[in-house]
């Protein structure tokens, strides 16, 4: 019994010094959900909050939140996810970056940049 109360302790220790080593990057990863998610805001068409790029590594779950002034629809590029956006109301595209590349993230009714995705292994 008291191999076990042993192994345990161990076992928790390890999991606790390899979570603890995380790096910081900005926007990170939710803790409970393993989604980073990057949040973004647009009046008069114009990026007002957020960055001008978001970087993923190929697998990582991304969450981008856009809150619009003006009813519109978000739309990323290459993955073809779309969320539609009412006036002061924050929309979300939620996904698996699985594929390489840089990717336009745009409103489509007043073509507004939101960012541009970048995708690498």
């Amino acid at each position: 019994m008291r191999r076990i109360g042993g192994i345990c302790g161990i076992t928790v220790a390890a999991l606790l010094a390899v979570t603890g080593c995380s790096g910081s990057t900005g926007s990170e990863p939710a803790p409970a959900t393993g989604t980073r998610t990057v949040k973004f805001s647009i009046t008069e068409g114009k990026r007002t909050a957020g960055p001008e790029e978001v970087a993923v590594r190929t697998g990582e779950n991304v969450a981008l939140e856009v809150t619009s002034d003006q009813a519109d629809e978000l739309h990323v590029h290459g993955y073809d996810k779309a969320a539609q956006l009412a006036p002061g109301v924050p929309g979300t595209v939620a996904f698996t970056a699985n594929i390489d590349g840089i990717f336009e993230v745009e409103l489509h009714k007043s073509g507004a940049a939101v960012t541009k995705l970048r995708v690498s292994g």
